[in-house]
């Protein structure tokens, strides 16, 4: 379950040989193929094409940043509300330097980790970088308090019974890491089990969410926590789920739950 507009954390699992992932590696990386397994044909310039500017030759434009500096943002995190939102694997690394006092590691940082077989080479930061990263971490250590959005979320029938949706997904594992890439650095929540009933008694909304369950339509979620710690050695960031939030496909609210609500 990834979309990518806002991806969503996928669940950590064990790591087989690199063999084993031969296969694998060129449909969860997605456009970073592996060498030499494929040649892209390339057509010669029609005569439209030749006429249309180039990047270098549009007025006013620059060339995109990548996506590590995206994620750097400045070395200024992104605030929603008062939460700090947690959104990518720089970030998450971010994280866990900040809470866990090991010794930062610029590279490991900015060095994507994925499922190719040749792996990345290590990203050397520059002294910007070196500079965005640690104002990132003492940014990430004033504000423990985090927002996560999935998305694609599919419900479960509505429990009379309980008067909830069951939320018997991914999304909310006992003792399960998740991560935005393939990486050893994930979070993990330390009450999963409290949230894995989304409570509804309102009339209204059920007949809102019960018609679209039935159609297969999805959702999306803000997840709040707060970040009670993190482990060095296993590179784990830990959260304290606090609220979640159900959200339309336009993004209202339709339910919000507190914990121990």
């Amino acid at each position: 379950m990834l979309s990518t507009s806002k991806q969503f954390p996928r669940c950590e699992r064990p790591r087989r040989r690199a063999v084993a992932h031969a296969a694998t590696a060129l449909v969860i990386a997605g456009a970073m193929a592996l060498p030499g397994l494929c040649t892209l044909a390339v057509g010669a310039p029609s005569e439209t094409n030749q006429s249309l500017p180039g990047l270098a030759d549009t007025p006013g434009t620059k060339p995109s940043l990548p996506a590590m500096d995206r994620a750097l943002n400045g070395g200024v995190l992104k605030i929603e509300h008062g939460l700090a939102v947690l959104d990518s694997d720089v970030l998450l690394k971010i994280y866990v330097y900040a809470y866990s006092g090991l010794p930062v590691d610029d590279s490991a940082i900015l060095t994507e980790n994925t499922e190719n077989i040749v792996p990345p080479v290590p990203v050397q930061a520059s002294a910007a970088q070196a500079q965005a990263i640690e104002r990132l971490i003492q940014a990430a250590k004033a504000h423990p308090d985090v927002l996560i959005k999935v998305n694609d979320i599919a419900l479960d029938a509505y429990d009379k019974a309980a008067q909830a949706y069951p939320l018997d997904n991914r999304l909310f594992i006992k003792g399960v890491g998740y991560y935005f890439d393939n990486s050893p650095y994930h979070y993990v929540y330390t009450d999963a089990q409290s949230f894995r009933k989304l409570h509804c008694t309102d009339p209204k909304t059920i007949a809102i969410l019960d018609p679209a369950i039935g159609n297969f339509e999805h959702f999306s979620m803000d997840i709040v926590a707060h970040v009670q710690g993190a482990q060095g050695k296993s590179h784990r960031l830990e959260l304290d789920l606090r609220s979640i939030t159900l959200r339309d496909t336009v993004g209202g609210a339709l339910i919000t739950q507190a914990k121990g609500s």
